[in-house]
């Protein structure tokens, strides 16, 4: 091959190089290719549109969201004898995490609690909303795309937005799967 032909096809395949991915972003993003990734490497189901809690209250407790994952257990009742299985499980979430377990808060909310309890595990905030119609009503609609009637189980990011939930059908491997990618985010 002589020298020219080959200088101008290095010149031809750099181009090509080059171009290639711009080409392939701006066809996949102007739908002319329409390509949906068949799995994805989370199991719980995504909150759209985002939920940014502190629109939704004031309390003290919001502020607590803020620089932390949060999983939250929402009970649509008042709690008594049957919140202490759901803060073992909740406990049970953040001790799989191992040397990462401080950078998940515990949340379980409900309408109220039985101040006669003992509280075995201190770590997990009880918070009451019993009087916060826009935030109940916002968990009531949530429900349906976790745990069903009212109940429901739900990540918040360290910028205080609901962007997960989880549903009966995953099970504590997959939700734990799930939180370890979370945690592991760099930046906390």
């Amino acid at each position: 091959m002589r020298t020219k032909t080959k200088n101008r096809l290095t010149i031809i395949i750099t181009i090509l190089l080059f171009t290639s991915p711009v080409v392939v972003a701006y066809l996949l993003s102007s739908g002319v290719i329409d390509y949906q990734p068949e799995k994805t490497k989370n199991n719980g189901h995504f909150i759209s549109p985002l939920v940014k809690v502190a629109n939704y209250s004031d309390a003290p407790w919001v502020a607590d969201l803020d620089g932390h994952w949060t999983l939250i257990r929402r009970v649509p009742q008042s709690c008594s004898t049957q919140c202490q299985t759901i803060e073992n499980d909740l406990h049970k979430y953040r001790l799989s995490l191992g040397h990462r377990a401080e950078k998940l808060n515990l949340m379980l909310m409900a309408n109220g609690f039985d101040t006669e309890m003992p509280d075995p595990f201190p770590h997990i905030k009880k918070v009451s909303i019993a009087d916060n119609v826009g935030l109940s009503k916002v968990f009531e609609q949530l429900s349906e795309v976790s745990l069903k009637q009212g109940h429901g189980m739900y990540v918040v990011s360290p910028e205080g937005f609901m962007m997960m939930s989880f549903t009966p059908e995953n099970t504590s491997t997959e939700i734990i799967r799930d939180l370890s990618l979370l945690v592991k985010r760099k930046g906390e």
